[in-house]
Parts: C-alpha cells; structure tokens; sequence
C-alpha cells in the first residue's frame, strides 16, 4: 500500500510531461511525490495511470494545455483555466524536463524571483546596470491561485526575438505549489498577447525534481530551436545555483533566510504552503538551540583604552566558518548571558573580536575584560551578518566611532584586498582611543581620516565633508548614536538613496519604548492566543504561558527572536529590519514591537 500523499496536495493536478511525449498505444514508468507510477495512453488516446506498489490502485490522469498532468489524491481539484492556450495564432513548445538536485518548491520560488535576473541572467533577463525591483502588488484569486501583477524590470534581451531591451510587464500565476506560469509582454504590447512561459514542476522526491519548461507565444520569425536555445539557456544558469542551496528542501523558518522586498512573491508563496500546512518538501524546523562553536581564547591583548582584542580559534585547531566583512558573533559568556559582537578580522588562526568595557556595561564587557583570559573555552554562534558589503560596490565611504571600528576594519580590509580604495573617517575621544591606528594607516595611507575629541558640529562637518561625494558610492557607518544620527540627518539632507547608506548598530539609538495599546497574539501552529497588555512585550506575554522565545539582546537589535508574521500589521520598534522588511509586514522581532492590528498571527 503506498504511504498516504500529504493532504495539503494530494488533490492537485501535477505535470510528468508534455502531451506529445506519449504516442498513443505506449507507456512509461514514472515517479511523483516519492511515488513510483505507471502511465499509458490508449490506441484511442485516452490516458491511464496506477501505482506500481498498488497496480489495482489507479490515479487520475488527462492532458490539458500541452502537458500530462496527474493527480495521486481521491478528488482532484477542477483544471486551472487557461482561455488564451486554445488562440491557433500562438505556437506551444515543450523545451524538455529538466532533472535538478533541488527540492521542488525551491524551483518555484526561484522561478518568481526577479532579484536575480541581473546576476543570474546578466545582459540577458537583467544588468548590473539596473538592478531595483520596483514595487509590485501579489494577491490570491477566488480559486485560491497566487497572481504576483505590475510587475516590471528593464531586460537587454527579453526573448528569442529580441531586437534590444526593453522595459518587460510580468504576471506570475502559480496554480498550485508546484505549477507556476508567467505572461510576459513588452511594456505597451497587449496582455492577451503575452508569451505565457510554464515551469510545470514534477516533484519525483522531497529533494529532486524534474522542471518541465514549456512556452506559448505569438512568434512567426523566431525558429524552433532558436527559441528553445534562449529559453534552456535561461534555465540552464538557474541550474547549478539551485543545485548548490544548503537547505535542498525549501526552508520556512524566518531565521534562516530574511527576505526583502523584492521578495514579496515568495514571501507570500511561503505564507501559502504555511496556511495549507504542506510538509512534503518541506525542511522541518528545528526544535533544537541553535548551533555553537566551542572555541578557545588564544590571545587577549589591549588594543586601545579601554578596547581588549580576544583571538577565537578552533581547540582542535581546524577552521572556522567563514565570517564576511560586516559579520558578528553571539558570544556565550560565563555569567551566562549572550552578547553580540563584531568580527573585525578572521584568518587560518580563526576570529578576532574587540571588546570596550562600557561604563554602563549591562554585564557583558566588564565579564570579558574581567573574567576571559587566554586559553579559555567559550561558546560562540555561527557567524551572522545584518551589515554585509556586497561585493559588487566600487566605491565606498566607511564611518567608524569609538568600538564601531571593529566591522569597519573588516570592510576595509575586503576593500583594500580587492584592490579599491575606501576612504575611512574615524572619530574618537582621542588618541588613546583608537584602536588599530598604526595598522589602518598602513592599510588606508592618506585615505584614513581620524578625527579625535571634535565637539558635535565638528563631527557633523566632517560627516558633512565625507558625504559631499556621493555619486555611486555607498556609505557604512557604525559607532555610538549621536554619530549613526547625525550620519543619517546629513545623508538625506544631501539627498542620499536610503538603500546606499548602511548602519550596524551596537545598541539602541534611543532608549526602546515597547509598551501601546494591548492587543492578541494568536500562534499559527498550535491555534493557542494570549493576550498582551499595554506594558507587557510579546516575549514576555509568551512567556507568561511557557512559551520561551529564543533572544539575546532584547532591544531590537540583533534579530535572535525574528519570527514570521502570517496575518495582521506589526508595529516594528527594532534597529535590526530594512524599511523595506518592515513595510513588507512578513516578519517582526517580538521582543520590542508590537501590533497595529486588533490581532497578531505569528508562525509560531
């Protein structure tokens, strides 16, 4: 008897081919859903299908708009509805199944994501040159099909027949987890005269599938073959990336890859499979703590007044993770409690970190100064980063304060190993307390300012000065918050683009204010709702009914607790999200903010 198919798809209709792919009076073995099946086509035409565990036990089978399409469940859902497929001025071309080592969800998300086209399919789909994915709006229709619409990129080469680029419409329809489709059309043409492009999934095991690639379009110039050698190129350098995901089967879990706003049509197609409760395909979601490192104090040095460098290496000497240039750690400390801090160099040694005790240390400097010392055995997280320099930047304008030289120091070692040339402006009370000077003058020459002991308008004059370039240059700032304000004032006044200025911040710039009207927090996977009372946090609500979030800083800033919001408006109070992840609404960090909405449903 084969194992039960999953409730959330057993009635959906999925693709093992096109038509023509089996002539009448022949048949073929086949796999879906971890499924082994036969299908075979009568002399009449007419299709049939069985479970090769279960010969008596048959599956539904038919062909609609060029494809076979099975159903394993009992009562299959209605055929989507394509009209514009019967148009006899359109030619349908099936370019093949394509086999990936990916699970096939991961296909379809990828599949509706624009953010890639510039790097993917450069001077293709998209550039280097022009890389925004401008606002678009996603919605369900009544037969509960995803619709991403108005969506619109700037192609060199949209199609085949291509004469040169142009600003394309896209519409993607997904007609059920594993079946998206787009329409394509240049800007101005009309929609009933889109390419429709079909990315029919077969979903052979949790983590492989077969991509069946199929186009309809209006194209009487373009050959056959001309026409599938664009389109297989296309897929054929979506192929190795999705091959090479960590997580083969497709991730919910909010802390493992935070979307953007470009990625409203996923995020949304992830809240589709949550509110289905699909598992198949799925890659379940750890109860277990997160992952530590145990690493061994190797180094303990003064670096500056009050700043001590830690050296962090493997106790059996081997590598570590990598750690890019903007990275932090989570740091376990003796007394128990959990600090972030910024990796501001790594080697075959292992990771550095620089500490400055705080004169209103919460407990965290003063346990490292104090209680660490070398050849000690700590706990750390795996590297994270929330401040990443991507690598595609030119030119760079790199702001440090105080201890905000730690991240900056690593941005600006990248930078110079790339062979650019950052300017850095470094503030500090005084001499004593720059960390680094000696090794960042040799690293940066005339291109490091240090600014010691300024009053607030020196500072906000030599801010000023550093943002006066502009240009295509991108600014990170990090240090203590009159600097990252007085940095944010001055970039907008000069009228820079908030996507092309980058903060990291140690803690808070104003002190957090997590209380507002009480509102519910429902949980979306055991159905339980608590109240949350005016000058109660979320964290603590949960709490209050054993219910223990993960959290380390609890002031918005590191992200430990980010969750995903599935229905409702959050009121986001945190450091950590982008505006645009915040305008998205898709995820909330529960320790400070709050809601908007009468109800709260997180995926927890």
């Amino acid at each position: 008897m084969p194992e039960t198919i999953d409730p959330a798809i057993a009635a959906d209709w999925l693709a093992i081919g096109d038509s023509l792919g089996l002539a009448p009076g022949t048949g073929r073995r086949t796999r879906l859903l971890g499924h082994d099946l036969h299908v075979r086509r009568q002399p009449d035409g007419a299709l049939e299908a069985w479970f090769e565990a279960e010969p008596t036990r048959p599956c539904h089978a038919t062909d609609h708009c060029g494809f076979i399409l099975l159903c394993l469940g009992d009562a299959p859902k209605p055929l989507f509805v394509l009209t514009a497929f019967a148009n006899p001025a359109r030619r349908f071309l099936y370019m093949g199944g394509f086999g990936i080592h990916s699970g096939p969800l991961r296909v379809v998300e990828n599949f509706l994501d624009m953010a890639h086209f510039p790097f993917v399919h450069a001077h293709i789909l998209g550039s280097e040159e022009a890389t925004e994915v401008r606002g678009y709006e996603v919605e369900f229709d009544a037969r509960r099909e995803l619709w991403a619409r108005d969506c619109k990129f700037i192609q060199p080469l949209a199609s085949a027949d291509a004469k040169g680029g142009a600003d394309v419409d896209y519409v993607y329809r997904v007609v059920n987890p594993f079946s998206p489709m787009l329409y394509k059309h240049p800007a101005g043409r009309s929609a009933e005269l889109a390419d429709i492009i079909f990315l029919f999934i077969q979903p052979t095991d949790e983590d492989r599938c077969i991509a069946h690639f199929a186009i309809s379009l209006f194209d009487a110039q373009s050959s056959s073959g001309e026409i599938m050698a664009f389109q297989q190129n296309i897929l054929g350098q979506d192929k190795p990336i999705l091959e090479n995901h960590v997580h083969k089967k497709l991730p919910l879990d909010p802390r493992i890859e935070v979307p953007s706003r470009a990625d409203a049509a996923s995020s949304t197609f992830r809240r589709w499979l949550r509110d289905i409760h699909l598992r198949w395909g799925i890659e379940a979601q750890s109860t277990e703590p997160r992952p530590r490192l145990s690493v061994e104090v190797s180094a303990k040095r003064t670096v500056a007044q009050d700043i001590v460098e830690f050296r962090l290496r493997s106790p059996r000497r081997g590598p570590l993770p990598s750690a890019t240039a903007g990275s932090h750690l989570d740091v376990h400390l003796p007394n128990g409690q959990i600090r972030q801090y910024s990796v501001c160099g790594q080697d075959d040694e292992g990771y550095t970190i620089a500490v400055k005790r705080e004169a209103d240390s919460r407990g965290g400097s003063i346990a490292l100064h104090e209680s660490v010392q070398a050849g000690m055995r700590l706990e750390i997280g795996l590297p994270k980063n929330n401040f990443r320099l991507d690598p595609r930047i030119e030119h760079a304008v790199l702001i440090a304060g105080g201890i905000g030289i730690t991240p900056i120091l690593a941005m600006a070692r990248d930078l110079v190993a790339r062979g650019k040339r950052p300017a850095l402006h470094y503030f500090c009370r005084s001499a004593e307390h720059a960390a680094y000077r000696a090794e960042l003058e040799a690293l940066l020459g005339m291109n490091l300012h240090l600014h010691l002991g300024l009053s607030p308008q020196q500072i906000e004059d030599q801010v000023r000065q550093a943002l006066q370039a502009g240009g295509d240059a991108h600014a990170f700032a990090c240090g203590p918050a009159p600097l990252m304000q007085c940095v944010e004032r001055v970039a907008t006044e000069l009228h820079w683009p908030a996507d092309r200025v980058h903060f990291e911040y140690f803690r808070r710039a104003t002190p957090v204010q997590a209380t507002g009207p009480a509102f519910t927090v429902e949980l979306a996977r055991s159905g339980r709702r608590v109240q949350v009372a005016s000058d109660t946090t979320i964290v603590e609500a949960l709490r209050a009914i054993d219910i223990h979030l993960e959290t380390s800083c609890e002031q918005g800033v590191c992200g430990t607790c980010l969750c995903t919001v599935i229905d409702g408006e959050p009121d986001h109070r945190d450091q950590y999200l982008s505006a645009g992840e915040k305008a998205s609404h898709m995820q909330m960090l529960p320790c400070v903010s709050r809601s908007r909405s009468a109800t709260l449903v997180l995926d927890l």
